[in-house]
């Protein structure tokens, strides 16, 4: 039996999900730090995946799905057209498939591989990768995968965090830019976002446009519960933070939220470009 690896190990775990300590925490972690997302692309998809330029009969790829929600918000804006999901995760994929309704007909989940799309070359109008580069060791022969299976006059449209750049107030200021570091380096990628423009180029496209975004936190929400707080929790199983200084930093956030103190801000990156 392989080595189960730990859940609080992002570095190494979501290419991995179903061999983690705990497989389920994944769906409820994209539940819960997609929520307010999801809600606004439910309540405004036109305006949310205009960007897209979403219309009857393109067909789209989500290449790194996870629970597939997105997925099916775009479907009925590109119906008839196919609309098909792919994870590493067979978990992830088994979690897609039941949220799935019966009257979804253009949609479709499958265990797929970002190095190999399972796809003829040309097969897909639109090609979505949110939060998927970041946690592969080889992310530009996912690129590369994803360039052969788009359609010429195609879009491919990524979306990162930029986690260096993460923001966060803490009254020990070394512990809280130390802390931000080693947050940034449990991905294996986490300043990907820097590199994204040149490396599409030289992947062949064309007219790559970056939107970035800033998301502001001021209380405990998802994003220290599935975020702060097992990192910090890993980072003190690895040893990169000490037992006391994880305790502290969790305890100063904790009381900075009491007091009205709180401060998380992170900027997110679109990322839309054409095949040459």
């Amino acid at each position: 039996m392989s080595e189960r690896v730990p859940t609080t190990n992002f570095s190494a775990s979501w290419t991995r999900v179903d061999q983690t300590s705990d497989p389920s925490f994944y769906p409820r972690l994209l539940d819960a730090t997609r929520a307010q997302g999801l809600d606004q692309a439910r309540r405004q998809p036109d305006a949310v995946f205009g960007p897209l330029e979403l219309r009857a009969g393109l067909r789209v790829l989500d290449v790194g799905c996870g629970t597939g929600e997105y997925l099916r918000i775009m479907a009925p804006l590109v119906a008839p057209g196919p609309a098909v999901g792919i994870d590493v995760s067979a978990t992830l994929i088994a979690h897609a498939q039941q949220g799935a309704a019966a009257d979804e007909t253009n949609v479709s989940f499958r265990v797929g591989d970002a190095y190999d799309l399972p796809f003829p070359d040309a097969t897909f109008d639109r090609i979505v990768a949110t939060q998927v580069l970041l946690h592969l060791a080889d992310p530009w022969r996912a690129i590369a995968e994803m360039r052969r299976v788009l359609a010429p006059g195609g879009l491919l449209s990524i979306g990162e965090w930029d986690w260096d750049s993460t923001c966060l107030a803490v009254t020990d200021r070394e512990l809280g830019r130390r802390f931000v570091h080693l947050l940034c380096d449990q991905m294996h990628n986490g300043l990907i976002v820097r590199e994204l423009p040149w490396q599409l180029t030289g992947h062949r496209f064309t007219h790559v446009v970056v939107t970035p975004q800033i998301r502001l936190s001021r209380e405990l929400d998802a994003a220290y519960t599935w975020l702060i707080e097992p990192v910090t929790h890993e980072l003190v199983r690895t040893g990169a933070l000490t037992s006391e200084e994880g305790g502290r930093l969790l305890d100063d956030l904790r009381e900075r939220a009491d007091t009205g103190r709180y401060f998380l801000a992170r900027t997110y990156y679109s990322v839309l470009a054409t095949p040459c």
